[in-house]
């Protein structure tokens, strides 16, 4: 039987990526939570239209700094 290395077990710098994803991805806003925030911005503004991509952008940068990502 051939004698495993640290390096066939994976290493531990990719382990730590590995968990370090997940825990990005915990932490990243949903699209549900997206759209509660910018339908928030919406009416902040008085409803009115044409704005969308703006409202979604400006919520999901909002949300990510709220979880100290952005």
């Amino acid at each position: 039987m051939p004698k495993r290395t640290a390096k066939s077990e994976g290493s531990p710098a990719r382990k730590r990526t590995t968990s370090s994803k997940r825990r990005s991805a915990a932490t990243a806003p949903t699209p549900e939570e997206i759209e509660r925030r910018a339908y928030d911005i919406f009416l902040a503004r008085g409803g009115t239209g044409g704005n969308a991509f703006d409202d979604w952008v400006q919520a999901e940068r909002e949300l990510l700094q709220e979880r100290g990502r952005g």
